[in-house]
């Protein structure tokens, strides 16, 4: 696109070249009038109104005028006015940046080739050569053409490319707040309903007998505990795995964090498993270990959870078992199936099919269950 101070300059060019023609043909005998000379006398007026014109135009019309510019050019070559060839080349070249500029190779390629044919055919006629004049800036017309065709491909390539990352952004922002909203919803929420209705319980038991609402208190205190165990849990898994910690550490920290939140015993095997992971996808499966884990302390009631983790034929493997009371449900189930059924971990199933992994979900109510998930590297 090019710019308004271009297209005048551009515009002021050919008025000032329009002059130069009408005042060479011209001066010093402005008379009788040749063919050429009522062609430059018009394109004088054109080039002037056209000046004026642009700002108002905005581009439209750019071929029309590269047309009429190289009708001109014709005339000038068949007549050059003061019968030399420095006013043909300045012409040329103009009417080359212009369609360089202002349109595309298509338009500079016919117009180099018009004129460099054109010249072949009137050249013998001349005092000097055309072939210089016409194939020469021709040539650098058509490579520069080239260039900046490549260049825009190029650009416009990248500019593709944004608008997909910026949508890639969007929906990755998209499913994140989805998960988020269905962790709070069975977290922090959850919490604070429970809370809400044992106060009201505990309002109601004042006016009858203040030592049971007094019995509830420490209920509803022991509530509040356990409310902020799961408000801190949730909002550590809000938290990124970076702050320019690798992958091991990340792991390492989550299983601290777990052990001492929880006191659960935790025995975790991941050796290098999680080393030269794409940032994208170590984060994703980091959130996917903190959530296994998190799930397993909200709701398994197990005394021990094993993590484990391994690189197996192009994939990681992640393995998480715990021997608390399982799901509702019991057998082996894959991501399709628990899709159909609307069963296991969403936030945990949503996080794996971004990343187009697999996902096993093996429970045996009051023995445990276990989480296998592989993820393609």
């Amino acid at each position: 696109m090019v710019s308004e101070k271009w297209r005048l300059a551009l515009a002021t060019a050919r008025a000032l070249i329009a002059i130069l023609l009408v005042g060479l043909e011209l001066y010093p005998q402005w008379s009788p009038l040749t063919t050429a000379s009522v062609v430059y006398i018009v394109y004088l007026l054109y080039s002037g109104v056209a000046r004026i014109w642009e700002k108002r135009d905005h581009g439209g019309g750019d071929l029309l005028r590269l047309i009429l510019d190289l009708i001109v050019l014709l005339v000038c070559v068949v007549t050059p006015p003061d019968r030399t060839g420095w006013m043909v080349g300045i012409f040329y070249v103009y009417v080359l940046v212009s369609a360089l500029l202002l349109l595309h190779l298509r338009e500079v390629l016919v117009a180099s080739c018009v004129m460099m044919v054109f010249s072949l055919l009137v050249g013998r006629d001349h005092a000097f050569p055309l072939g210089p004049i016409m194939v020469l800036p021709g040539a650098v017309a058509i490579i520069a053409g080239w260039y900046k065709a490549s260049v825009q491909a190029r650009l416009s390539s990248l500019a593709r490319q944004s608008v997909m990352f910026r949508t890639e952004a969007e929906n990755a922002r998209e499913l994140e707040r989805q998960r988020i909203a269905a962790d709070f919803h069975d977290g922090p929420l959850q919490s604070f309903i429970s809370f809400q209705m044992r106060l009201e319980v505990i309002k109601k038991l004042l006016a009858r007998d203040q030592k049971m609402a007094l019995d509830d208190l420490g209920q509803l205190q022991e509530i509040c505990r356990k409310q902020i165990t799961d408000m801190r849990a949730f909002v550590r898994s809000m938290r990124s795995s970076a702050d320019g910690a690798s992958p091991a550490t990340s792991i390492r920290q989550i299983a601290d964090d777990f052990t001492k939140t929880s006191g659960i015993s935790l025995n975790w095997a991941v050796g290098d498993a999680f080393s030269g992971l794409e940032p994208e996808i170590s984060h994703e499966v980091l959130q996917i270990v903190r959530e296994a884990l998190h799930n397993a302390q909200k709701h398994s009631k197990a005394a021990k959870v094993t993590l484990s983790a391994e690189k197996v034929d192009g994939a990681l493997q992640i393995t998480v078992e715990d021997n608390g009371a399982g799901f509702p449900f019991g057998g082996a189930y894959n991501l399709e199936e628990l899709e159909l059924m609307r069963m296991g971990p969403e936030s945990i199933k949503r996080r794996v099919r971004t990343l187009s992994g697999e996902l096993v979900v093996d429970s045996n109510p009051g023995r445990g269950a276990s989480l296998r998930i592989r993820v393609p590297l």
